[in-house]
């Protein structure tokens, strides 16, 4: 099931449930929304110049990923699944338009694809679905 799918299956009861310390499964989908914008933004200026994204070096995401919580706060769960939609979109359109091939070829750009040894979203969903587990 992918992330979309997953959370478009959560009940209302679901969006508030602890996840971490900071974050409710609201704030995680918001986490995701934040982070598939990012992605798909800086795919193109790193896909042309050759650098890596700034994400790729660094270990301190907490500044990005506080301005993306203080972002969506406000959004409804709706609205999150539509922004996480509609970026999931433009990332694919930019995918295709780059050449899924041609991306997959270059060192260090699996982060366009969510792979590697322990997937971005994969990760979050499995502590949401953990989360959900022992509400």
């Amino acid at each position: 099931m992918d992330t979309i799918t997953f959370f478009k299956t959560l009940k209302e009861s679901d969006w508030k449930v602890p996840v971490t310390k900071k974050w409710q499964v609201k704030d995680v989908l918001s986490h995701l929304v934040g982070w598939k914008r990012e992605c798909t933004n800086v795919l193109e200026k790193v896909f042309e110049i050759g650098n890596e994204p700034w994400f790729m070096s660094t270990d301190n995401y907490d500044k990005f990923n506080d301005r993306i919580y203080r972002e969506f706060e406000n959004y409804s769960p709706d609205a999150l699944i539509s922004e996480l939609e509609k970026w999931q979109e433009i990332l694919e359109a930019n995918i295709q338009k780059f050449g899924e091939n041609k991306i997959r070829l270059r060192l260090h750009m699996n982060w366009v694809f969510d792979e590697g040894d322990e997937p971005h979203f994969e990760h979050h969903v499995n502590q949401v679905k953990n989360a959900l587990k022992n509400k």
